[in-house]
């Protein structure tokens, strides 16, 4: 199926937030959630700057530093909820779960022991389950860190939060957090999730050398914190079975992606920006499973010049106009540059 696009629009930047006593320098991620009516956003590496001379500040990495000075504030993850339909609005309305201090707090936080092993928590994606939000996240450990590139995942694992307060709790499964471990060189999984009929469908992406393939597992609503019960795509059928390391592949994606049912398309939709040629892409499959299409090259993305990569590039489905036929999909550059914002019409 080739796409008809009429039109893709570049909207700039999202609004950078700030409180009485800090400024938003910049964070990644920005993955969105339906939840009872509004969304919860969700961001990895986050960097304040704080305004007051008086805020005990927190260790920012000497990689991040620069950014913001002496008096920068990093945080591994943040989050915050909105009840705006329109996304831009409702990014600049965005209400960050925060700290008794009034800064925005991590939501996945490491233990004593994680820390001294320089593990920190990125939010993937996930979905409301009777009022609660399932978070998939990864473990991100920092190997060396005079650079931002210095770290390595080691695995993805399940937090249950609360979106009225923010509280979260990461589950354990026996003495380990983690659902799922690496695979080859990389492995992200909860990348995405949707719901069908009687399964959660989650996605992930296997990663070797440089390129990255995408992964499927499926698991029922009540059995998604039973890890013996996930199952995964082993063939095209599709074929089901218990075993990730056997899982077949679904065809190139980004290490992190999006998946949605596009009303006016009537096919799933699968967004991903090519973190080195700097270009969005498109897949598009008639079942969750597949099989999609080749990868499709819709526009290379604006960036900073000094943006070796650009990444993270996600749809937001829950603000589609016309029945899908207007999304939006924002995406992320190095050195904590304010998330950006395409808008895609199709014909």
């Amino acid at each position: 199926m080739k796409l008809a696009i009429q039109s893709v629009r570049y909207m700039g930047t999202f609004p950078r937030h700030r409180g009485e006593a800090w400024l938003m320098v910049g964070q990644d991620g920005g993955q969105s959630i339906p939840i009872d009516g509004g969304n919860l956003f969700v961001f990895s590496d986050t960097l304040l700057a704080a305004l007051s001379p008086h805020h005990p500040l927190s260790p920012v990495p000497p990689a991040f530093g620069s950014a913001a000075g002496e008096r920068g504030v990093f945080l591994a993850n943040s989050a915050g909820t909105t009840r705006g339909r329109n996304l831009v609005a409702a990014w600049e309305e965005i209400r960050y779960y925060t700290g008794a201090d009034g800064f925005p707090r991590e939501i996945l936080r490491p233990l004593q022991r994680e820390q001294a092993q320089g593990i920190r928590f990125w939010p993937e994606h996930g979905l409301s389950i009777d009022g609660r939000v399932y978070l998939y996240y990864l473990g991100i450990q920092t190997v060396d860190p005079t650079t931002i590139w210095g770290f390595r995942t080691v695995g993805t694992g399940l937090a249950v939060l609360d979106p009225a307060s923010g509280d979260c709790e990461r589950l354990w499964f026996g003495d380990d957090w983690r659902l799922w471990k690496p695979l080859h060189d990389d492995t992200h999984f909860g990348v995405q999730v949707i719901r069908e009929e009687d399964y959660l469908y989650v996605f992930g992406s296997v990663r070797t050398g440089l390129f990255n393939d995408a992964r499927l597992a499926r698991v029922r609503p009540a059995d998604i914190a039973r890890p013996d019960l996930y199952e995964y795509l082993l063939s095209p059928e599709p074929r089901w079975g218990g075993s990730l390391a056997e899982a077949c592949d679904l065809g190139p994606c980004s290490s992190d992606y999006s998946v949605s049912f596009n009303e006016h398309l009537g096919r799933y939709l699968m967004f991903y920006v090519d973190s080195y040629e700097k270009s969005l892409m498109a897949r598009v499959a008639d079942r969750p499973w597949g099989p999609y299409t080749k990868p499709a090259r819709i526009i290379r993305v604006p960036h900073e010049a000094s943006s070796e990569m650009v990444y993270l590039g996600f749809e937001h489905p829950d603000f589609s106009l016309d029945g899908g036929r207007t999304v939006f999909i924002s995406y992320c550059q190095p050195r904590f540059t304010s998330n950006s914002l395409l808008n895609l019409r199709f014909r």
